[in-house]
């Protein structure tokens, strides 16, 4: 049985009126996808492409107007939310609007564990310096309230409370989007290493090429709300010469300043 499985999942937005202008927009339209656990699926798109809606549907978020979302075997909008949230998780792009700046490090990550676990104080405090340790950073920053960390370091934080629960699934909405080369290089480093320790699944939705290779193990391709293409290993993506791929490779500036062309 597959961790997830999205069966022919459609979602639009507006109502439908006779004497309105404002027309349905869709923005997803049978979309249907599995994963695997302990795998990663790459899922890629361009802004507008319905992306991170499937992200929201996919965490319980938004119901979808058609289609199922199986979460090992169960439809997760005919369950309880606490029968899967503890095992599906998330990490958004922007780290600084994704937590609360009046808590400290600690307490956020500490958010799910309140929610989801009955640790004593005392082993709470050891899981918490065991997290912010496995993801780069100190037990002193727990200490520390978000506007005293670099948007890398709170993404690290982030990725500390998505994790603190041992999920089975982590859906990575632009993680890395927001960071720069060397953050960005940093936490993907991060990412595949807590994916061979925790056997995690990730659902990496993004727009950006490179890092969704360098962290992938399948990819599919998200345009205007339908899935355009499936390449089920790294070298068939590589080798992939639609346009939907090469339109999207095309987009991609190279990572040396210059060897990047103007277009006219």
């Amino acid at each position: 049985m597959s961790l997830l499985r999205i069966e022919q999942v459609s979602h639009r937005y507006g109502k439908r009126r006779v004497l309105s202008r404002q027309a349905e927009r869709t923005v997803l339209q049978d979309v249907s996808l599995t994963l695997e656990a302990g795998t990663c699926l790459g899922l890629l798109g361009k802004s507008g492409a319905g992306k991170s809606t499937l992200g929201r549907i996919l965490l319980g978020l938004e119901r979808p107007k058609a289609g199922r979302v199986l979460f090992e075997g169960r439809d997760i909008y005919g369950t309880h939310p606490k029968d899967y949230r503890q095992d599906i998780q998330v990490v958004f792009q922007d780290s600084f609007a994704a937590v609360n700046p009046k808590l400290t490090a600690g307490q956020i990550i500490a958010e799910p564990l309140t929610n989801f676990t009955r640790l004593s104080p005392e082993a709470l405090e050891q899981r918490l310096i065991t997290l912010i340790e496995q993801v780069g950073l100190t037990g002193a920053d727990l200490a520390k309230y978000p506007s005293a960390f670099s948007g890398g370091q709170l993404q690290r934080v982030c990725i500390a409370r998505a994790i603190a629960t041992h999920p089975k699934l982590i859906v990575l909405d632009e993680a890395v989007s927001s960071l720069d080369m060397v953050n960005k290089a940093m936490i993907l480093k991060l990412l595949r290493e807590l994916k061979e320790t925790y056997d995690l699944a990730y659902l990496f939705i993004t727009h950006d090429v490179q890092a969704v290779q360098a962290l992938s193990d399948q990819f599919m391709i998200l345009e205007q709300g339908q899935i355009v293409g499936h390449y089920p290993t790294p070298q068939a993506f590589d080798q992939a010469t639609d346009p939907y791929v090469s339109s999207i490779k095309d987009a991609m500036l190279a990572t040396h300043p210059r060897k990047r062309t103007i277009r006219k």
